[in-house]
Order: structure tokens, then sequence, then C-alpha cells
């Protein structure tokens, strides 16, 4: 069972928390994680089955941007609504995983309630965070790096305390002020687990769909095909691999807390609002 350190973790520490309170917190998360796969996947999958037929071999990147700007205003329209449903679900996570660390057990529909409120703040701090690593990113690499590792923690914040859009931002910048490398080595090296393990099951997913089905005649129907095995795949996969980089993430936020003297850390992981 998961008990919360009372005390600065190292970072195999940290990891390890990580994997306790994941593992504690997998039976209220698995849903949530399952529903983020299937709305995400499934969008991709509409677009490449939606292309007209293209011989192998000829399919180019530009034929992809081309069918985007042909699908009409309700496919962007929809593409909204999915990022939307998208952060409501990611909220559930980090609603859930805190719980569980307080020692709670959340409930599937009063998790999506405070989710739902708390979407549009969600939607408002996420486009900060994009626009500031864009920015970075577009002055050289290195600083893009550098702000997004600052700025990794705004959805533990915002979600379980709560705390408005560019106030979570700046908590996450205030804690990971001096723990950059810390911070960094932590995500990295379990982000490089799920990136191998990624890309292995996708892999395996194209080559069980030609196998099973056979080589199409068209690019569009190739890929199309390979969408839909990396789907059956790939989303067994995210049901057990998001929610632990939203566990890494408020395990990260309890530790550096600690080390910054944030005092009862059931202030700082935020207790929920009552309804």
């Amino acid at each position: 069972m998961y008990q919360k350190p009372t005390a600065p973790r190292s970072i195999g520490g940290v990891l390890d928390d990580t994997l306790q309170l994941y593992k504690a917190s997998f039976s209220s998360c698995w849903l949530p994680s399952l529903l983020i796969t299937v709305i995400s996947a499934g969008l991709s999958y509409y677009m490449l089955a939606s292309m007209p037929p293209t011989p192998v071999g000829q399919l180019r990147f530009m034929d992809i941007l081309a069918r985007y700007s042909t699908l009409g205003l309700a496919f962007y329209v929809w593409y909204v609504v999915v990022i939307l449903a998208g952060l409501v679900f990611y909220g559930m996570l980090f609603l859930n995983i805190a719980a569980v660390a307080r020692g709670e057990t959340p409930a599937f529909g009063t998790s999506m309630a405070k989710a739902i409120r708390r979407a549009p703040a969600l939607f408002g701090a996420s486009i900060v965070f994009t626009v500031a690593v864009g920015v970075a990113t577009c002055l050289l690499i290195i600083p893009g790096i550098y702000v997004m590792n600052r700025l990794w923690l705004y959805m533990v914040p915002l979600e379980v305390e709560p705390q408005g859009p560019l106030v979570s931002l700046g908590t996450s910048w205030r804690l990971v002020s001096g723990n950059w490398w810390r911070t960094a080595s932590v995500v990295t090296v379990l982000f490089v687990i799920l990136v191998v393990l990624e890309i292995v099951l996708t892999s395996l997913a194209g080559i069980v769909a030609l196998l099973i089905g056979g080589l199409p005649s068209d690019a569009t129907h190739l890929a199309a095909k390979v969408s839909a095995a990396s789907l059956l795949i790939g989303g067994f996969v995210r049901i057990f691999t998001t929610p632990i980089v939203c566990a890494v993430l408020v395990a990260l936020y309890h530790d550096l807390s600690l080390r910054k003297g944030g005092g009862d850390l059931e202030t700082r992981l935020g207790a929920l609002p009552q309804t």
C-alpha cells in the first residue's frame, strides 16, 4: 500500500514512490486512461481511413496535410471537442491519484464532475504552456527544453488544489527552481522506458496487421490497417502507461514541495473542494 513520504527522497526514491502510487491508484485510473486513448486514436484512424486511395510508395506528408484542409468545419469542431474531453480525463487522473495519495477512494462520477469544472482552467494553462515552450524552442532547442521542464508540474496544483492557470504554472516554475536536473532525471528515466515500450509494441501492431490481412494495394488503406492495429495494441498499452506519467508528476510535486518547505502535504497536494 502506498505510504506518502514525509521527507525528501532520492531520485530512485521518487521513482519508487511513483510505482507505489501507480499501483495503488490504478483501479481508479484505468477507465479515464482508456477513454483518453479511444477518443484520440479514433480521430486519427478516421483521418487515415477517410483519405482517398493512394498507391503504395506514393503517399506523401503533403497529401496528409491536404486532406486535413478538405475535411470541413465539422471535423475541426469535433477535434476541439476531443481535446477538451481529453483534458477532462487527464484531470480525472490527477484528481484520482492525488486522492489515493491522501488515503481516499475516488469515485468516477465525483472526479469527473470536478475535472469538468477545472477543464477551462486546464485548457487555458495548456495553451500558455504550449506557447511558452514553443517560443523558447524557436529561440533555440535548449531553452525550450529548459522551460518545458520548469513547467511540467502545472497540472497537479491546477487540478488538486485548485489553482488558476497562471498561478499553477508559476507554482511549477518555483518548485523546479534549484531542482531542474532532479526533475529532468526522474521524468527522462520514466519517459525513455515508456517510449521504447511504445515503439516496440506499435511496430508489433503493424507487423501483426500485415500478417493477418496481407499487404493492401494502396498506401492509405495500408496506413489505416496499421493504424487500426496500433489502436488495439497501443490502446491496451496506454491504459497502463498513461496513469504512470501522471503518477510521476504527482510524486515529483510531492517531493519538491517537501524540499521547498511547503509544510503539510495535505495542503500542498490539495484537499479537494467539497461538493
